[in-house]
């Protein structure tokens, strides 16, 4: 299993109780995914997974924490040994801020930011909020988990801007309750056009443009265009990205076997979850794309059936 998250989880209970060997391989120090590294723990308690891994571990599962396939391992490692991998990496790629001013200094990608809050220590540069004035672009959960936890780390305000109105948004009610609840603002029809920064490089104000709903797109949803005159500007200090995520490029993570994806990078299955090399089967985030946990499970359980099918009739050489 490459991955520890929900999927790597859930192939890997289902195959231990047929009696396999298994072996977890996570690029984080925790196992977890990112119901451990990317969660907030006021959303899932940790020790609700923990629990979980025991159970696999009492089972005989192996999970190997801090091993990144494709830089530590090679995929083609692995295939010569193991009878079979499943890759459940998930989607972790964060769209980019393509703007002028997104390589300020104080603008983070979501992802690192939240993994930093929840694990504690790491190796990347330190995230402070502090005092500060934080704005998160975007409007998914991983929007509402970003302003959550900016105002439990301190933060003088955080804004959440996003482009569509209150009906359009992605993320859950629930959550966007529990964030205005707990102090959390919010600027709708609102896109940030550029950034401007102080003399230390630092972030220190947004340039945003007032939006409206135009006609529906093929998908029924109402494109937002800007208002012609409605742009102004906002002081802010720190920015977190929160626009989503893609496939992680499986090219670049030790992929000598060429597993075939679409257009959009994400890993092709067939029905029993196995991809275009034999013996390699992949589920969840990185054949979906950004989806539910739930989803995600299905889909391993639904690989565990097709990697003992696949081992049933397969003679290791």
């Amino acid at each position: 299993m490459v991955g520890s998250g929900p999927g790597g989880m859930a192939c890997a209970d289902e195959l231990a109780k047929l009696g396999y060997a298994l072996t977890i391989f996570e690029a984080q120090t925790r196992p977890g995914g990112l119901l451990v590294n990317g969660i907030p723990s006021f959303k899932l308690e940790k020790r609700i997974v923990d629990r979980r891994f025991d159970l696999l571990r009492r089972r005989g599962v192996t999970v190997r924490c801090g091993v990144t396939v494709g830089r530590d391992i090679p995929l083609s490692s692995l295939r010569e040994n193991f009878d079979a991998v499943y890759l459940a990496i998930g989607a972790q790629k964060p769209k980019e801020l393509d703007i002028p001013g997104g390589d300020l200094r104080s603008v983070f990608h979501a992802l690192p930011f939240l993994i930093q809050k929840n694990v504690g220590a790491t190796d990347a540069t330190p995230i402070e909020v502090r005092g500060k004035r934080v704005a998160v672009l975007g409007g998914g959960d991983t929007a509402m988990d970003c302003l959550r936890t900016a105002i439990r780390c301190g933060a003088h305000e955080a804004i959440c801007i996003y482009r569509r109105d209150l009906e359009n948004m992605p993320g859950s009610r629930r959550e966007y309750i529990n964030a205005t609840e707990e102090g959390a603002q919010f600027m709708f029809l609102t896109n940030t056009i550029s950034l401007a920064g102080n003399a230390a490089g630092e972030v220190c104000q947004a340039r945003c443009v007032r939006m409206e709903l135009g006609e529906p797109d093929a998908k029924g949803r109402r494109k937002p265009r800007a208002v012609p005159g409605s742009e102004f500007s906002l002081p802010i200090d720190v920015v977190l990205i929160a626009y989503g995520f893609d496939a992680v490029p499986i090219f670049a993570a030790g992929n000598s076997n060429n597993i075939e994806v679409n257009k959009w990078g994400g890993v092709i299955a067939d029905e029993n979850q196995m991809t275009s090399v034999a013996g390699v089967f992949a589920g969840g985030d990185l054949v979906r794309g950004p989806d539910l946990v739930v989803r995600a499970v299905r889909d391993s359980r639904k690989a565990a059936a097709g990697i003992h099918k696949y081992l049933s009739s397969y003679s290791p050489a």
